[in-house]
């Protein structure tokens, strides 16, 4: 009976030992420790230094390898440095201030109220031009008139959406707009364009909307009835049948309006 009771004594010692060692390797291994104990050596063949890290967390897989930004989709990168929501904001509000030759609290002011019509383009502050954002904000008024023009030519629009997706789309010609949806409606009659365009504005960027359908479904060689069912999927696809000078650059703008602004056009059309 006593050999049976130091048996089991023995294994919870050792139990509780080996818990205690794998605890304390645990707790004491660190990348700082590590980094401290080669600069300690005399003769250390390692550059050791301290950088800044562009990730938020430092995440490696289960070989020790750093994980690609790729395998976290970008989600693991800091932003730059006083370049948030808010620094681009006021970069774009001093900007719109020299532009305009207003005060930045005037300025503000206007932004502030162009935010309250369409809360949804305070997101694209940083990413849509600058150059829109000082035209939009030079005249409310003429938003709200914009508002009103849109509201005609695409009634059952979500509008705030299809300004947020596209913020120039304020400064377009009303007529020219119900130009292009009047021959998207012709081609695909079916279709309720005024959803589509909502979430895909882009497609506004195609100057004749009508032909690109044609030339698509000649190209697929489907009836109209599958036809309108692909764009109802893919309505990007209108895209890929653009060609020559009315190619797209999301940067940059099409080839036309390249060279019209290398020519020195005061105004290309588009911009």
């Amino acid at each position: 009976m006593d050999d049976v009771r130091k048996k089991a004594s023995s294994r919870v010692v050792l139990a509780k030992s080996s818990d205690t060692e794998k605890h304390v390797d645990e707790s004491s291994y660190s990348n700082d420790r590590a980094i401290d104990a080669l600069r300690s050596k005399a003769e250390n063949p390692w550059s050791v230094n301290v950088y800044h890290s562009k990730r938020k967390e430092h995440k490696t897989n289960e070989l020790g390898d750093i994980v690609s930004e790729e395998a976290n989709d970008g989600s693991n990168i800091l932003e730059q440095p006083g370049w948030d929501a808010d620094g681009k904001l006021r970069f774009s509000i001093m900007i719109i201030s020299e532009e305009l030759g207003l005060t930045e609290k005037e300025v503000e002011d206007r932004v502030g109220q162009l935010f309250t019509l369409i809360p949804g383009l305070k997101t694209k502050v940083g990413i849509m031009k600058t150059a829109d954002l000082v035209r939009i904000s030079a005249s409310i008024p003429d938003v709200y008139k914009s508002l009103v023009a849109l509201k005609d030519v695409f009634p059952g629009a979500d509008l705030p959406t299809m300004i947020t997706n596209r913020p120039s789309i304020l400064l377009e010609d009303a007529k020219e707009m119900e130009r292009k949806v009047k021959q998207l409606r012709e081609a695909c009659p079916k279709l309720n364009w005024d959803a589509i365009l909502s979430d895909h504005a882009y497609i506004f960027e195609i100057k004749n909307p009508g032909a690109n359908c044609l030339a698509l479904k000649e190209k697929l060689g489907t009836t109209v009835k599958d036809f309108e069912m692909y764009i109802a999927r893919n309505p990007m696809s209108l895209l890929s049948v653009q060609t020559g000078e009315e190619l797209l650059e999301y940067d940059n703008g099409s080839l036309r309006q390249l060279k019209a602004n290398l020519e020195g056009t005061p105004k290309a059309e588009g911009w």
